[in-house]
């Protein structure tokens, strides 16, 4: 009865020892849905060793080899009797199988031991950017980007002397940026109007909602002026032109009078050449007479020739300065041109730095009265990446709040300035992709980053 009653007991201890040896198992297993666990560096270990000695009828532990281990850097742990075992390729159940297979061949045991691996601590995951507290968090399976976020503090909002420190930045930023687009406005108002050849500059009326009325003013009257001026050195300069075309006219009108008068001059010495002719050839004249008449007209169609001669030259230069009218109008709207398409360019870029620097003003806690869109928030959303060890390189994956980590992950919160156009009560479960293309500020004002080196 006595030995009945030694053996049940026995029984009863050898089932419970199994059965602890079993939950040790099934707690070893990975909860991944995507596959099991690689035991990646860093991951704390707990080893059991039972051997079961079938004289007596119990397990027996193997002291020396129960405890923790952590996977070292290079994905290895050093174990008793075994050594240094590569294992960082191996999930929880596949390395108890290898260790027990080594511990046989260590100890020359005729059975494999019964080895259990458990997971006690995984490696850490890293928070960083838009938080309140980035670091080092402790992971646990299922842990997901909204939750690492919850950890950290959730998202980053500076302390009221920072706000109010970033919104006098910002608030100056734009003024400024509102000064130089009022200039910019009037600059291309005075531009086009030179294009078109008006004679007046019509500057647009929204100037006086982006600055103060006496900047405006003294902003158009400046371009005004300019506009004015030279407006006036172009009329100067074509009036110059005019008067001296109306020279060149009045040049040609008189070699032209000139070259009448001498074609009558000429005419009569012909006329009188050949009235003496015949009566050279009677010798009733001389012949000197006639020679000095020859002399006298071929004389007078020198100066005739010279005479047409200057008259072209004269026509000319009426050209020339037609022409100087004309590149000198050319020249002006060329340049014009060119200045309003550099003016365009500087007034698309202005408003890009408006738009960032309004956005900002909302990010710092700042409202704009007239500015925000229905269904816009008041806080940008925060726009997550995770960067993640392969055994390749480490890789980066967009992510949303929802997204589940593995171990090891640096999590990156972002402020998406360009915000979300839904409400707040309409994007709960959207990925932050849905938004359209964000522009992250990746470190928030007054914000500490952590530096993580992540290693393979």
């Amino acid at each position: 009865m006595g030995a009945k009653s030694a053996c049940t007991i026995k029984g009863i201890v050898c089932k419970a020892i199994a059965a602890m040896f079993l939950s040790l198992a099934i707690l070893s297993l990975p909860a991944y849905a995507n596959g099991d666990y690689k035991l990646a560096p860093y991951t704390r270990l707990r080893l059991t060793v039972l051997e079961w000695i079938a004289s007596r009828g119990e397990y027996r532990e193997w002291t020396a080899l129960n405890g923790e281990y952590v996977v070292s850097d290079s994905g290895t742990v050093l174990l008793p009797l075994i050594g240094t075992m590569e294992i960082s390729t191996l999930d929880a159940s596949s390395a108890a199988a290898e260790i027990s297979k080594r511990i046989q061949k260590a100890t020359g045991l005729v059975t494999m031991p019964n080895v259990a691996v458990q997971i006690v601590e995984y490696p850490p995951i890293f928070l960083v950017g838009n938080v309140e507290r980035p670091g080092e968090y402790r992971f646990r399976p299922g842990l997901t980007v909204l939750q690492a976020v919850a950890l950290g503090g959730g998202r980053y909002r500076p302390r009221e002397e920072a706000r109010t420190v970033e919104q006098i930045q910002y608030l100056g930023e734009l003024q400024s940026v509102h000064g130089e687009m009022v200039r910019t406005l009037a600059r291309l108002a005075r531009l086009k109007a030179e294009v078109a050849g008006t004679g007046t500059v019509e500057f647009p009326q929204s100037l006086s909602e982006l600055a103060d009325s006496a900047s405006v003013e003294a902003i158009i009257s400046e371009e005004r002026a300019i506009f004015e001026t030279q407006s006036n050195g172009l009329k100067r300069q074509l009036a110059n032109l005019d008067e001296l075309r109306a020279l060149f006219a009045s040049e040609i009108e008189v070699l032209q009078e000139k070259v009448t008068g001498q074609d009558k001059q000429i005419k009569l010495m012909d006329a009188e050449l050949a009235t003496v002719k015949p009566l050279v050839e009677r010798g009733i004249a001389t012949t000197s007479r006639q020679s000095d008449l020859q002399r006298i007209i071929t004389t007078l169609q020198a100066d005739r020739l010279d005479q047409v001669t200057a008259i072209m030259r004269a026509r000319q230069n009426i050209s020339q300065a037609t022409r100087d009218a004309q590149n000198l109008v050319n020249l002006r709207q060329t340049t014009a041109t060119t200045e309003l398409q550099t003016a365009q360019a500087a007034l698309d870029q202005l408003k890009i730095r408006q738009d960032t620097a309004e956005r900002l003003l909302v990010a710092a806690g700042s409202i704009l009265s007239g500015k925000m869109k229905p269904g816009e928030k008041q806080e940008p959303d925060l726009v997550f990446t995770i960067t993640r060890a392969t055994t390749a390189e480490p890789i980066e994956i967009a992510a949303n709040e929802d997204t589940v980590l593995v171990p090891g992950d640096v999590v990156r919160a972002a402020l998406n300035v360009r915000f979300s156009q839904r409400t707040a009560a309409g994007d709960q479960g959207k990925n932050a992709s849905e938004t359209g293309s964000p522009e992250p500020l990746t470190t928030p004002p007054g914000a500490a980053t952590a530096q993580v080196k992540i290693t393979q």
